[in-house]
């Protein structure tokens, strides 16, 4: 044609104009279609396997002008099901998309003048997802207005903020949660505080859609609670809540959990009610009903969200906003934790689990670790099951590591040998830095043997 000539001599392809010729070019040949083989000749055209439906629908829109003949064209739809019912739908949704509000709103309610309940449903779920849709639906029943906002495919699109309330509380009702999640992401900042809340909420513990309908994005997650944090009118204990419901999803995200750090470093009980989710009472009693979650079905997901809890969390009780840690306010912390292990029978691992908090305390400026408020407090206590889980958290905090024989667990021996002798005013603690210096002479000569095994093997 004259417009590709004009391309191919000026070197530089016009997008838009190729656009403009290709949509011609479709709409004439539809056109084509239509005028030989009528509605036949769409549905036969709609069977093929490459097929845009919403184009073919868009393209019908300029051979079908008045309202009538357009109605009428709808009501035909409606009896195309089966193999090619996905296919009519995305044709039914690109016609109705491509006209005017006014006129649309005329159209379907001509074409639904004749529809029973299944067609009437069908036809506004193909229509654009918004208001002018909405406004014609509250014409109808609660059967079909509760059956749109059950089966309709939410489309992202440049929502008004009244748009994204009604959908928002239309799908919640619906309980559609990870709907919602598909629809409004990523105007997180645009959504009202109570709405977000409850959408937050909901999608976490609200089980009634598909297993993989809409799945919630880690990343999607992580930027839905920066925009909830810090709002007036949302609690620590809120946002607390909200990051233990998504702490699988929440690993090397930016907002991580820092509200349930908090949260645990203030309240003592807390801290037992999770340890209650990883371990049971000595006796062989029963916990609080009321320390159960509603959001994780069975014990092994509420102890595998613990357990995250306990493997993530950093913050020492008692950290000041300078990075400080007060060690009244941290002795009163384990003092008031372990008191609450022994009422509810877990009075050992308690110990153990404070433990391995405590492992990640900071050094002080000198190098020298732990700081001096953790040698207080551990001193003060001296419980040997401190000090064991003291040692398993900080070895545990290694990580995974290459080496050919022992030579890094001889260097951390020494680390912690020369830190044990730095705290020789403090002797529980300098044992317990002793013990960890002894596990890594054992780790040396373990490696070492290992390396000569390997040494045998390759020679």
């Amino acid at each position: 044609s004259a417009d590709e000539i004009d391309e191919i001599e000026d070197g530089k392809p016009d997008h838009e104009r190729r656009a403009e010729r290709v949509r011609r070019l479709r709409d004439e040949a539809i056109g084509e279609i239509w005028a030989e083989r009528g509605f036949e000749g769409v549905t036969t055209l709609l069977s093929g396997d490459s097929i845009m439906a919403g184009d073919v629908g868009n393209s019908l829109t300029s051979v079908l002008v008045d309202t009538r003949a357009r109605a009428e064209f709808l009501q035909r739809c409606l009896s195309g099901a089966g193999d090619v019912e996905k296919q009519v739908n995305g044709c039914i949704s690109g016609f109705l998309l491509s006209i005017g509000s006014e006129e649309r709103e005329a159209v379907l309610s001509k074409a639904i003048e004749d529809a029973d309940t299944d067609g009437t449903a069908r036809l506004l779920r193909c229509a654009p997802f918004g208001q002018s849709t909405w406004r014609l639906l509250d014409r109808f029943g609660a059967e079909i207005r509760d059956r749109y906002w059950r089966e309709v495919v939410p489309q992202r699109n440049r929502h008004s903020d009244a748009e994204l309330n009604e959908l928002i509380d239309r799908l919640l009702e619906a309980k559609r949660p990870r709907a919602v999640f598909h629809a409004v992401h990523p105007d997180w900042s645009r959504i009202e505080t109570s709405r977000l809340k409850r959408l937050l909420s909901d999608a976490g513990s609200v089980d009634s859609e598909p297993e993989n309908h809409y799945r919630l994005e880690s990343y999607q997650i992580s930027k839905a609670l920066d925009s909830l944090g810090g709002r007036a009118g949302v609690t620590l204990d809120e946002m607390a809540h909200l990051e233990f419901m998504y702490i699988g999803s929440l690993d090397h995200r930016e907002h991580g959990i820092p509200n349930l750090e908090r949260h645990i470093a203030e309240s003592p009980m807390s801290f037992v009610q999770a340890l209650a989710l990883v371990s049971r009472r000595s006796d062989g009693g029963e916990d609080p009903p009321e320390w159960g979650s509603e959001h994780l079905k069975s014990r092994a997901g509420l102890a595998s969200a613990a357990f995250k809890i306990f493997r993530r969390i950093n913050h020492i009780p008692g950290t000041m906003e300078d990075g400080k840690i007060d060690s009244e306010a941290l002795f009163s912390w384990v003092t008031k934790a372990r008191r609450l292990c022994v009422e509810f029978d877990r009075a050992e691992i308690g110990d153990q689990y404070i433990g391995q908090l405590l492992s990640k305390a900071p050094a002080e400026e000198d190098g020298s670790w732990p700081c001096l408020a953790i040698c207080e407090a551990m001193e003060k206590i001296a419980s040997p099951e401190i000090g064991q889980g003291f040692c398993i958290g900080k070895r545990n905090s290694r990580g995974a590591t290459r080496r050919e024989g022992g030579a890094q667990e001889r260097e951390l021996a020494d680390k912690y040998r020369n830190w044990a002798k730095r705290r020789f005013d403090y002797p529980f603690v300098s044992s317990v830095l002793e013990g960890i210096a002894a596990s890594y002479d054992q780790d040396a000569v373990r490696e070492d043997d290992r390396a000569k095994v390997r040494a045998r093997i390759e020679c």
